[in-house]
């Protein structure tokens, strides 16, 4: 009696077919991060950026110290003499930031955006808050607050915060960066950048 064996290509084709789908995956992906480095400055290391909803009336500040002590906000856009930190834009809310003018046709973005650039870091803490500068929205106003690696790019925090009043200052967060440049602690505990303790107002 003869055994007729029957040998199919179909399990192979199958297992190359996974492959070819898992390196198109692979390419997408690497394209994809190429993409987002080239967008980013090539003299930055990092960036944080405060984002809330286009359509919001309000203010809101950004406000970072560096390890070196110096802060960057829309008062101090350079952060004094020595500092390795800049805030690139300062917005202003949807009527006088993120509007078009009357009769003018055009695309605004969605959101309303503040950015701070990193040059360079130092060994030591580096802070992060918020502040209301104008609330004039009815409802609280949710922001988001990024920390970005740029080369690899990799966002190494993201954090929300809700505000209700003018005046309000919250806590985005605190990174720790080593004399390396390397970020190697991430952390919320309360600070305030606008009044210091021991700052008071006449």
């Amino acid at each position: 009696m003869t055994i007729r064996k029957f040998f199919s290509f179909r399990p192979f084709i199958d297992v190359l077919f996974c492959c070819l789908l898992m390196l198109v995956a692979i390419l997408f992906l690497l394209k994809t991060e190429e993409e987002k480095t080239k967008m980013r400055p090539p003299n930055v290391l990092y960036e944080v950026i405060l984002t809330w909803d286009g359509e919001s009336e309000d203010d809101l500040d950004l406000y970072v110290q560096s390890a070196s002590g110096h802060i960057a906000s829309f008062n101090n856009r350079e952060g004094g003499q020595g500092s390795l930190i800049s805030l690139d834009h300062d917005a202003l809310g949807r009527q006088r930031n993120n509007s078009l003018a009357v009769g003018v046709a055009g695309t605004v973005v969605a959101f309303n955006e503040e950015k701070v650039s990193f040059r360079g870091v130092t060994e030591g803490e580096n802070i992060v808050t918020v502040h209301v500068y104008s609330k004039k929205d009815e409802g609280p106003t949710k922001a988001t607050i990024k920390l970005i690696k740029i080369k690899p790019f990799k966002e190494l925090a993201v954090k929300e915060r809700e505000f209700s009043t003018t005046g309000d200052e919250k806590i985005a967060f605190r990174f720790k960066t080593d004399d390396m440049a390397n970020v190697i602690e991430i952390n919320e505990l309360s600070a305030n950048l606008v009044n210091p303790i021991g700052d008071f107002q006449e």
